[in-house]
């Protein structure tokens, strides 16, 4: 009887060594598994800073190109206004210049009647 007392507890010895070693091994694994939790932890909030970040440079990228198409959209239109001014303007000149050319054919033309006039005289 003592001896298979003795076999259970050195048998019960060993399993309590093996698992001593298992929970050594455990907690071991845990802590590595927690360092690499707060290695983790601290890279998402890093990048989370960074999606931050870049998410008000887009905002404001996004704000600048709206300004931007909104003045190409005001030049072109100064641009067409100014084109269809200039454009009101020489063919008011040309007008203008038509009535001159008239003016002066018909003043010629009476200049040649007159001239004729006292040719004959």
């Amino acid at each position: 009887m003592i001896k298979t007392l003795n076999k259970q507890l050195t048998h019960c010895e060993t399993d309590l060594q093996a698992h001593i070693d298992l929970v050594s091994r455990l907690e071991s694994s845990l802590g590595d598994s927690e360092k690499n939790l707060r290695k983790a932890r601290m890279q998402a909030t890093e990048l989370a800073r960074e999606r931050d970040n870049l998410n008000t440079q887009i905002s404001g990228l996004r704000a600048e190109l709206s300004e931007a198409k909104n003045e190409v959209v005001n030049v072109r239109r100064s641009i067409v206004e100014e084109k269809q001014s200039l454009e009101h303007r020489l063919d008011e000149e040309r007008r203008a210049k038509e009535r001159a050319r008239a003016q002066l054919d018909s003043r010629m033309e009476e200049v040649q009647r007159r001239k004729s006039k006292f040719a004959c005289l």
